[in-house]
């Protein structure tokens, strides 16, 4: 189960509501809803932002104080040229 599926079901379920019951609450269908939270679903920004809005909760992007470095691989269109992320 992805992070965000899983923080956002445990949430709901600890403000006491049923995922059905969400869905209605917050205008979302109840089996999209459902395959946004199961194991491998991957809710799309605007349905956390629905949840997190009808429960009182604000979402904010916290900076680590050491990012991971991550390498990239180029691009096809971009091949020969100067990759900065490498």
């Amino acid at each position: 189960m992805s992070k965000t599926s899983r923080m956002l079901r445990e949430i709901i379920e600890k403000e006491g509501f049923f995922i059905r019951g969400m869905a209605r609450a917050v205008g979302i269908d109840h089996a999209s809803l459902l395959r946004s939270l199961r194991e491998n679903g991957n809710p799309e920004s605007r349905t956390v932002e629905k949840i997190l809005d009808y429960l009182g909760y604000d979402l904010k992007f916290i900076k680590r104080k050491e990012a991971k470095p991550r390498k990239f691989k180029q691009s096809r269109s971009r091949q020969g040229k100067e990759d900065l992320w490498q």
